[in-house]
């Protein structure tokens, strides 16, 4: 109600006057504070008073805005305090046809520093105000009445001494009493060291000199990047509260700064990349936990390096060689660094798709990463032992070495057994003699029975070899198609859209079809009502929304390529597939 008649007074009063602008003559500018002397966590009042002549025309009745006049000089002022907060007043009057504007200014200030500090000559217009002095003490200002304190800041951090890169955490409180309407707490900023900020911040009570404070909790994991000593500067706050009494109280405080000494990497430390952590763990995982491998198939292996007070980006490479007889098709790594309020959580996952591709045994070394236990200030190492792997050939037998000739293991395959059976039968029963021409029927017998025999034998050789799937013409035997498998099926196992169309590209190289062009192409050649479906599930998975998406498993869609893999390559092609089958949806790509 008061600013309504304030503004029918300022009204009346432009509709008297005839110009829009502030006289030529010089005017004065007045300046009082509420205290001359405080403490470094107080503020004082300062007010600037100015009049002067004023005069306006009738556009000022639809232009009230243009009131707000500019405030004085300040960057001045800005040198020893610094501005909480300002707002402005003014009225005008008029005598005799005299306007005049008066103009008050009011600002709460804090001091930068202590001792003797000045405000300084202030400037509006042509106006000049008089400097003043304020002495400000060290420390905090005695509560008045042996009350408590309104607010003040608490910091402190879970050690009192780090290494280089090792997490550091720092705990700042905020207490406050009454009902706070504006609050600014800094935060800490290192130029030498990642700052992290720890969860949301916590609100509660707590009791502090039997007196009932709120309380801002906030965390922050810091890693300082360099030896020697961080200094974390005084954590301030400035705000505004209002007191069970209603009135409106400026709060500011400041925490004094930390020195935190950083120790550098022990010369005892044995790894390539320092990891201090309270924790680290190394886990593998095999997508087929047997320690058989047949030559041709693909098995993936996934390494996952845990930490406890890292971040995911401090966490290295692990260093991995694979002997010849396996191709390797590492992943992109997958780094995750989770913060809540307690601490830092980080992994570092690295899967690798490993192919056959010779038979025999093979020994996968031991992965080792050497790291510094921050709890018990020592060296350990985490390690995956070395895994002996053997590869079998397509009927499953492990490659043996050749036996040497005449070793008493290995006898000559014919002539000693024959030998042997033919002295035994004649030894034990005497044959009869024969006449020339009966031994010539016998020798033509046995001659047509042996080629009788090994025509029987080589048509069920071939008959095995066009329907065994782990015969020569099998998959081991082309490394090409053990690539493009051991893709297809870390695709298929992620679930991403590229199994569609590196589906048709193995499938082509496998069966030596040119006609199959499509993911639809390969489900129609199969024949197999799983495939369809899963695949199906797999493009519903993609192209349906995440309801669909937590359904979807890829065990099934992986056994189901497993069997058309071990299907014959010898096989009738059918006939050129439909353009839309009709057993996928939309979405199919093509290669």
């Amino acid at each position: 109600m008061v600013n309504h008649v304030r503004q029918m007074l300022l009204l009346i009063l432009m509709a008297l006057v005839t110009t829009h602008t502030w006289a030529d003559e010089k005017g004065t500018l007045d300046v009082h504070v509420d205290r001359k002397t405080l403490h470094e966590n107080q503020t004082l009042t300062l007010t600037v008073k100015g009049e002067m002549p004023f005069s306006m025309d009738l556009d000022m009745l639809f232009n009230i805005g243009d009131l707000e006049l500019p405030s004085p000089e300040e960057d001045a002022l800005k040198e020893n305090f610094e501005i909480l907060s300002k707002h402005q007043k003014y009225s005008l009057r008029s005598v005799n046809g005299d306007a005049t504007a008066i103009v008050t200014w009011i600002y709460e200030l804090a001091p930068k520093k202590t001792g003797q500090l000045e405000i300084p000559s202030l400037k509006f217009r042509e106006a000049h105000s008089n400097p003043v002095t304020i002495t400000v003490e060290p420390g905090d200002a005695p509560a008045p009445d042996g009350t408590a304190r309104p607010a003040f800041v608490e910091v402190e951090t879970d050690k009192d001494s780090v290494y280089v890169q090792e997490q550091l955490i720092l705990t700042v409180r905020l207490f406050y009493r009454g009902n706070l309407i504006r609050g600014d707490l800094s935060q800490p900023d290192q130029g030498d060291a990642i700052v992290e900020s720890m969860g949301e911040q916590q609100e509660y009570a707590r009791v502090r000199n039997n007196v009932r404070y709120r309380v801002v909790e906030r965390r922050y994991a810091i890693y300082p990047q360099s030896a020697g000593t961080l200094t974390i500067d005084g954590i301030k706050f400035n705000g505004q509260a209002r007191d069970d009494t209603g009135n409106l109280t400026f709060l500011r405080d400041a925490a004094d700064p930390l020195e935190i000494p950083v120790k550098g990497i022990p010369a005892s430390f044995t790894g390539d990349t320092w990891l201090p952590a309270s924790s680290l763990e190394l886990s593998q995982d095999w997508s087929d936990p047997s320690s058989t491998l047949k030559a041709g198939k693909s098995v993936t292996r996934t390494l996952t390096l845990n930490a406890l007070g890292l971040l995911g980006s401090a966490l290295p490479p692990l260093k991995v060689e694979y002997p010849d007889a396996v191709r390797s098709y590492p992943d992109k790594p997958d780094l995750k660094s989770n913060v809540d309020n307690r601490t830092v959580t980080s992994s570092r996952t690295e899967s690798t798709a490993l192919v056959a591709v010779k038979p025999g045994k093979i020994t996968l070394p031991e992965v080792r990463v050497p790291w510094w236990d921050t709890v018990n200030d020592k060296e350990r190492v985490a390690v995956i032992p070395a895994r002996t792997v053997t590869i079998t050939d397509s009927a499953g037998v492990a490659a043996t070495p050749p036996a040497a000739k005449n070793s008493p293991s290995a006898p000559d395959k014919a002539e000693p057994v024959v030998a042997k059976t033919r002295d035994t039968s004649m030894a034990e029963s005497p044959q009869p003699l024969h006449s020339p021409l009966d031994n010539t029927w016998l020798w033509l017998a046995v001659a047509l029975g042996t080629g009788w025999a090994l025509t029987v034998l080589f048509w069920w050789l071939n008959r095995r070899r066009a329907t065994d799937p782990s015969g020569e013409s099998g998959p081991q035997g082309d490394p090409a198609e053990a690539a493009l498998y051991a893709d297809l099926e870390k695709a298929a196992r992620a679930g991403e859209a590229q199994t569609l169309s590196l589906l048709p590209r193995w499938a082509r190289q496998r069966f030596g079809n040119q006609h199959l062009r499509s993911a639809g192409d390969v489900v129609r050649f199969s024949t197999d009502e799983t495939l369809a479906e899963e695949l199906e599930k797999l493009q519903e998975r993609l192209y349906g929304g995440k309801a669909s998406e937590t359904h979807w498993q890829p065990e099934p869609l992986l056994k189901a390529l497993q069997r058309l893999r071990d299907r014959p390559q010898r096989q009738a092609a059918p006939g050129l597939a439909p353009l839309y089958p009709s057993s996928l949806k939309a979405g199919s790509a093509n290669t």
